[in-house]
């Protein structure tokens, strides 16, 4: 047990020091790209050393789940293919996912990106453990209830059999959906290639964005959702929880 918080005590000072440090100008280029496309990748915003020690305890936490699915009555855990796993379930058996979510210092440097205030999400919904396998149902063109989702690829398929992020930013969200066809028709389509260990910030809800369907393997993703300024001092309450909460998949 003493091991364990030594390391996870050593991944977050790590993360501290690397954050505090980080170029000025890598700050400005990934503003830049955000403002412009909806979406920044910010590969240089963690040391691989942290993205590691997260996707290790990603991967731990569902392989708990699918060993848990395993006991299930005859029948029930069969069926148990897409996994989304809550805040609740993450803090409960994780340390490192929420230390790094609470970090003042990476919510400062995403405050420099958006440039505006990135607030931390009202509790329950600030942090998700996603899979998708390929032949699980595929994800839906969406908007997200919150400003900001911070996301770290944990595994993906290789571009050829899909998988891939698309997005059309500086969009209006629409909830009912009703407008998503004539969005998609009548803005640009970006498609994003990602690999294991990318970690990007998507203003997720103005962009409206998917994963493109895959032929083969899974794709597991760590998404934390932020608040926005403008949106956090609008907010009356929080209304499309349950939407909100499916469309939680980058």
């Amino acid at each position: 047990m003493r091991g364990r918080a030594v390391q996870v005590h050593g991944t977050i000072e790590a993360a501290h020091r690397h954050l505090r440090a980080v170029d000025p100008s890598a700050l400005a280029h990934a503003r830049n790209r955000l403002a412009e496309n909806g979406i920044a990748r910010l590969g240089f915003l963690l040391p691989h050393r942290v993205k590691r020690v997260l996707a290790a305890e990603a991967l731990a936490l569902l392989d708990h789940h699918r060993q848990w699915g395993e006991l299930l009555p005859e029948g029930e855990g069969a069926a148990r293919r897409q996994v989304d796993l809550t805040e609740q379930e993450v803090a409960a058996h994780a340390a490192c996912i929420p230390a790094i979510y609470d970090c003042e210092p990476l919510r400062h440097n995403l405050s420099v990106i958006a440039a505006e205030p990135v607030l931390p999400y009202p509790a329950d919904r600030r942090y998700l453990v996603s899979r998708r396998h390929h032949d699980d149902a595929a994800g839906q063109w969406h908007w997200d209830d919150y400003a900001f989702a911070l996301v770290l690829v944990v595994e993906c398929p290789p571009l050829d059999d899909g998988g891939f992020l698309q997005t059309v930013a500086h969009t209006h969200r629409d909830w009912d959906h009703a407008d998503v066809y004539r969005t998609l028709t009548r803005n640009p389509i970006h498609s994003w290639e990602l690999h294991p260990g990318d970690l990007y910030l998507m203003r997720a809800d103005t962009t409206l964005h998917r994963v493109h369907p895959f032929v083969n393997g899974r794709r597991t993703t760590i998404a934390m959702a932020f608040a926005g300024a403008t949106a956090a001092a609008a907010d009356t309450g929080l209304p499309h929880a349950v939407r909100g909460s499916a469309n939680h998949r980058q």
